[in-house]
């Protein structure tokens, strides 16, 4: 199952709005733990950071629990944004080699797109 998930993660990274995705979560994260101490800034970073993600990957509902999870004053040391993004990354490839379900507007088959 890792493997999998794992793999997913790696044809997911092939895509350039995963990649954006988790370079936003990342950056996003390492700003979030530089301001902690200062908690209208971090509620700032976790705004711009929300909605830069939604442009990016559309509505997701698992990117509004990375948000709640951000808004608990203990859990803002927790990397969320990053581990949401590759969690969703890893389960969206897998529907898309499934054939269960579309991601995005990229409809093609898995091997065209990766050419």
């Amino acid at each position: 199952m890792l493997k999998n998930l794992l793999q997913n993660f790696l044809i997911a990274w092939k895509f350039p709005r995963w990649r954006w995705a988790l370079v936003i979560a990342v950056l996003s994260d390492a700003v979030g733990f530089g301001v902690v101490l200062l908690p209208p800034v971090q509620w700032l970073v976790d705004a711009v950071t929300a909605g830069v993600l939604f442009a990016v990957l559309g509505f997701r509902w698992t990117l509004l629990s990375a948000l709640a999870i951000e808004v608990v004053p203990g859990l803002q040391l927790f990397p969320a944004w990053t581990l949401v993004v590759a969690a969703l990354a890893s389960t969206e490839t897998r529907k898309l080699l499934d054939g269960s379900g579309a991601v995005g507007k990229d409809v093609r088959p898995i091997q065209e797109q990766q050419k």
